[in-house]
């Protein structure tokens, strides 16, 4: 059973379960639809490279943010020119770095009228400042350049977080961003030789996004457990399968001396350690929206705290005393020590907000790591 804040709730929290699962991963609402769309293959990336088997987090995200955020192209006059909402930027977030990725496509064969492009442009971005004057330069402001060759493909990316700042700020209408492309003289290359994916028209991997790294003022250096220190605990069901084997080799091994320990001397209460704790987001209902981890094993801790307290089972002082208290019987009410994890580290989940923004999100404190008696 997963409880998430306390027993007994305050007025003002809720008290369907799922809601306050909801509220600690600060979600005010849950997508209601399923979404059938690739993810951008960037974020996708991103999420391989920061994050371990079942979504534990191993390293920072890129500019120390804590919430990657990708948006979708909206809307566009021309297919240079890309519109992006970036209403869900809230005004605590701290905009860290923001860029737009775009995917150039192979130029097409020049016809036998056309003159070959130049093997080197210039592609420059634009913050379109006024939509009635995007061809003229008074309605644009440049914001980033690339230098690249004619004839190859891949992302391109771009520095664009003076227009988004202004767009979450209200200094500046939102009109998008305009992209143009020069030789290195400055004249104008066709654009039949220069060409982007488009949403709706190429894969959904490489559709054009906009990238925004922001921190909401909870970010803390992540702390990371290995599935080898945790012995695979943290790895989800194919760790636990590893473990399963593992322990199943060990009591064949030691099975006379195991057999001995059990029979020979009363069974006791098992002391405090650490147990599994998978959270399933299909079983909860959130796997039409969360696009990985599946779930996460979130451990718990259990077993009792007797005295003498060994530091095996990390006690703190306070604890130590405590239990030196309880077993004197000098204490009014005092009880043993609780076993609670000392312990705790990151995850971070990827997934499809309401308006197919993909998200990745840090969150700190979400698995029990090692536990001991407080």
């Amino acid at each position: 059973m997963l409880l998430i804040g306390s027993v007994y709730p305050e007025s003002n929290e809720p008290r369907d379960p799922i809601d306050r699962l909801s509220r600690l991963f600060g979600i005010s609402k849950i997508p209601a639809k399923v979404i059938h769309r690739s993810p951008p293959q960037y974020m996708v990336e991103l999420f391989k490279d920061v994050t371990d088997a079942g979504g534990l987090t191993k390293q920072q995200n890129p500019y120390n943010a804590n919430i990657v955020r990708s948006f979708p192209d909206k809307d566009s006059i021309h297919r240079m020119h890309f519109h992006y909402n970036v209403s869900h930027l809230s005004e605590q977030e701290k905009i860290l770095h923001a860029e737009f990725r775009v995917f150039k496509m192979r130029p097409k064969p020049a016809s036998s009228r056309e003159a070959s492009p130049p093997h080197v442009i210039q592609m420059s971005i634009y913050q379109v400042l006024d939509i009635k004057k995007i061809h003229q330069q008074e309605g644009l402001r440049l914001l980033d350049k690339v230098t690249t060759s004619a004839y190859g493909h891949g992302w391109q990316v771009f520095q664009v977080i003076k227009a988004v700042n202004d767009w979450r700020n209200k200094t500046a209408p939102n009109f998008g961003f305009l992209i143009t492309t020069t030789s290195r003289k400055g004249d104008h290359v066709n654009g039949s030789y220069i060409r982007f994916a488009q949403r709706n028209e190429h894969h959904d991997s490489k559709q054009p996004i906009l990238v925004v790294y922001t921190d909401d003022g909870t970010v803390r250096h992540p702390s990371y457990i290995s599935a080898e220190d945790d012995g695979g605990r943290s790895a989800g069901p194919m760790g636990r399968r590893r473990r399963r084997r593992s322990v199943r080799s060990k009591r064949k091994s030691g099975r006379k001396k195991r057999t001995y320990d059990v029979y020979s001397r009363p069974m006791r209460k098992r002391s405090c350690t650490k147990q599994d704790m998978y959270v399933d987001f299909d079983e909860i209902g959130w796997s039409g929206w969360i696009i990985s981890p599946k779930g996460y094993n979130a451990n718990h801790c259990t077993g009792t705290c007797p005295f003498p307290l060994g530091q095996s089972q990390k006690p703190t002082n306070h604890a130590t005393v405590q239990s030196i208290v309880y077993a004197l019987g000098v204490g009014k009410s005092v009880e043993t020590p609780c076993c609670v994890p000392n312990k705790l580290y990151s995850i971070s989940l990827l997934y499809f907000d309401d308006d197919e923004n993909v998200i990745l999100k840090q969150y700190d404190d979400m698995v029990a790591a090692t536990c001991g008696c407080h």
